[in-house]
């Protein structure tokens, strides 16, 4: 008897409560946890495993026909076969990206568009970057915000950097960090790599205290979210900055730190040109 009433307990618990309807299946929302691991995998240079994590996600992706994460995952491949300075695996990946856009879906053209930014910030082309990372009104917000932060540091080198563009960045950042504080984006390397645009372009144009400013929020952000990389990348900048305001000390001290996490990390590129502009720079 007793067993009968919990079992028409559980009965009308079962018809009082509302079953929630998945907007995606698990299998999506694992993926895109696995997705982020590899990405910061990738940015701290194990190539290794995030060259696996993205191999086993490119088929997870395909089993239910996620374009754009199938796309993700191959932009993460060809950009290790970049680092690693294989074309022919590079151009590889790239041409794959290409038949799948043309094929199923030419409204993402834009990842390809990203993928050769990638190599033209490794090229260090300024030039180019100025003329391609234009800004869509049909692309997804994220890629122009990532197509504004490219262009700025760019035209920020080529010392043509417009108020206008900073504005409009600065914009684009705040409604950012107000959409990942409410936990409603989760890309917080890309808000960071906004700040330290705008610490860059204030840094070319003399303004100290504001690029200092933004580069201690990205500096910040960075260490929050662990990427080690983009730290390291801030106090490269501070000590450039430092050095710039004449205060030696200081800019010894960002120096050695950003070195440590090149090393760590080892990014001997990074860390030799580290080393090259602040002996130069301190030289003057």
């Amino acid at each position: 008897m007793c067993r009968k009433w919990l079992f028409l307990i559980l009965l009308i618990l079962t018809a009082c409560s509302t079953v929630k309807i998945p907007v995606e299946p698990q299998a999506k929302i694992d993926a895109n946890n696995h997705l982020r691991f590899a990405l910061q995998m990738e940015n701290n240079r194990d190539f290794s495993s995030a060259r696996e994590s993205y191999i086993f996600l490119t088929e997870n992706y395909r089993s239910f026909a996620d374009i754009k994460g199938m796309l993700a995952c191959l932009s993460g491949l060809a950009r290790i076969e970049l680092e690693n300075n294989n074309e022919k695996a590079y151009l590889q990946y790239k041409n794959q990206m290409a038949e799948i856009i043309q094929n199923t879906a030419p409204e993402l053209a834009y990842y390809l568009l990203l993928l050769e930014l990638y190599n033209y910030q490794r090229e260090n082309n300024y030039s180019a970057i100025s003329q391609k990372a234009i800004s869509k009104i049909d692309y997804p917000a994220e890629v122009n915000l990532k197509l504004a932060i490219d262009k700025l540091q760019a035209d920020s080198y080529l010392a043509i950097a417009e108020e206008k563009q900073v504005k409009e960045l600065i914009n684009l950042a705040k409604k950012m960090e107000k959409q990942q504080k409410k936990a409603k984006y989760n890309d917080p390397e890309l808000l960071s790599s906004a700040w330290y645009a705008l610490a860059y372009y204030y840094y070319r144009t003399a303004d100290y205290e504001t690029a200092n400013f933004y580069a201690d929020k990205a500096q910040d952000w960075d260490y929050r979210f662990g990427n080690f990389r983009g730290m390291a990348h801030c106090l490269w900048l501070k000590a450039q900055i430092a050095a710039a305001e004449n205060n030696i000390p200081a800019a010894k001290r960002y120096w050695k730190k950003a070195e440590g996490i090149f090393s760590s990390l080892q990014d001997n590129v990074a860390r030799e040109e580290l080393n090259t502009t602040m002996q130069k720079m301190l030289k003057e």
